[in-house]
């Protein structure tokens, strides 16, 4: 993959832009990226900002190449920080092919930034509105949304599938407790590490989140696959 490839239009050689504008351009592949995240990546060294006189952060092209870089590897291939880092630091991110350079996917490498209305998610999953309906009696879907991301479809899709073997809804209850259960888990362990009023914090908090998450799902992916090599 050409290095362009990795690259968003719109930022030329020497356009710099402010952390807002950044934000705007990779949100479309990142919907939950944050300036606390932003801030965090830079406190750890991760990229480095021009500072204007007035103290604004200015991101030139090199800068948001290595954001592309850094989230992708996060995303797609489950990189721990360090191992980005050191990468970067004998690399660079200019050139680099996430795809070609991981090790493997992480678990949730496959979602994609999607926003559906309720007919387009019905359309996408190949469901009806008495199914969704029910979803949503179960607590397997958030009543009352008006649109639906990426999670929403996995959710509709993957309960599609049991659905059709004859594993409804009201049978997945025990997946959406044991779900909330670990959440609470990883809130409970990461959330006493964020310090008010320091953005690095927040985002440092939200990597932890993530990381914890996925390696959750990793441990019950393999514990699951276990235990059915045992039935």
């Amino acid at each position: 993959m050409p290095a362009s490839a990795n690259r968003r239009p719109g930022v030329g050689g020497g356009a710099r832009l402010s952390i807002g504008q950044v934000l705007a351009q990779l949100q479309e592949e990142f919907p939950e990226l944050s300036h606390s995240k932003l801030h965090y990546l830079e406190a750890e060294g991760l990229i480095s900002p021009e500072r204007t006189p007035s103290g604004y952060r200015k991101y030139s092209r090199d800068d948001v190449d290595t954001l592309l870089f850094v989230l992708r590897a996060q995303r797609d291939r489950f990189w721990p920080l360090k191992v980005i880092k050191e990468h970067l630091l004998e690399h660079g991110a200019d050139g680099s092919d996430v795809t070609s350079i991981a090790s493997r996917p992480g678990p949730s490498a496959q979602l994609r930034p999607v926003r559906l209305d309720r007919r387009g998610l019905m359309l996408e999953a190949q469901v009806d509105d008495d199914f969704l309906d029910e979803l949503e009696q179960f607590g397997m879907i958030e009543a009352g949304l008006l649109f639906f991301g990426g999670t929403e479809l996995e959710i509709v899709k993957a309960a599609r599938r049991l659905a059709d073997e004859g594993l409804h809804p009201r049978h997945l209850v025990m997946l959406r407790t044991s779900a909330e259960r670990e959440a609470h888990m990883i809130d409970s362990v990461a959330r006493p590490r964020s310090r008010p009023g320091d953005p690095a914090s927040r985002g440092e908090v939200e990597d932890l989140v993530r990381d914890l998450g996925e390696s959750m799902i990793t441990l019950h992916s393999a514990l699951l696959r276990a235990r059915l090599r045992r039935s």
